[in-house]
């Protein structure tokens, strides 16, 4: 089974809320193909690439895109609320502990799903309660995924791109650039080469 995973970069680092849309893109591509492969279960050599690329995404390059909002955007907008009683920033902000709380439910799910995708990778084959669970719970992260990322692209990041200073936002860019130069994915994967090229 052929899935097709692969997309261009519509952001940068001087665009930090973009890249962060881009990364809900490809959140959404990759979980798409891991519900596609489950309901598949017969899965060829094209179908075990796209599983361990998929399971990748989600080990390696998901958790930064969790540190982004986390570490440097939610603090920022924060900041902004509390110093300058911003009302925006503060409506943005009340949506922030169901986001952070998202971001645990799923990185729990993520572990599970994590660990019967590796077994079916080593095995070539996945037993029908192991593959109803892996749907489950690729099912059950889509479910938590869609609301979540229509909250950040509704009431948080257009918020953020009216309230935030040029200077904040730059400084946001560069906290993400830091934390994928420390780990740039997967050796030889797509997603890699891009960043390295874009950190050039």
């Amino acid at each position: 089974m052929a899935v097709n995973i692969g997309d261009k970069p519509l952001a940068d680092f001087a665009d930090p809320l973009g890249l962060m849309v881009d990364c809900h893109r490809r959140i959404e591509r990759f979980l798409l193909a891991l519900q596609q492969l489950a309901r598949s279960g017969e899965l060829d050599d094209a179908g075990f690439a796209a599983l361990g690329t998929a399971l990748d995404y989600f080990v390696r390059a998901s958790p930064r895109h969790n540190e982004d909002e986390e570490y440097s955007l939610f603090p920022a907008l924060l900041a902004t609320g509390v110093a300058a009683g911003n009302a925006e920033a503060a409506m943005a902000l009340a949506r922030i502990d169901q986001l952070k709380n998202d971001h645990k439910v799923a990185e729990d799910l993520h572990h599970q799903l994590d660990e019967l995708g590796r077994a079916w990778l080593v095995a070539r084959a996945i037993s029908p309660p192991d593959l109803l669970n892996f749907q489950k719970l690729a099912d059950r992260l889509a479910s938590i995924y869609a609301p979540h990322i229509a909250m950040e692209e509704r009431d948080v990041f257009p918020v953020a791109a009216r309230v935030l200073a040029p200077q904040t936002l730059a400084s946001i860019g560069e906290q993400m650039r830091a934390r994928r130069a420390a780990d740039p994915g997967r050796e030889g994967s797509r997603c890699a080469v891009r960043r390295w090229e874009a950190m050039r």
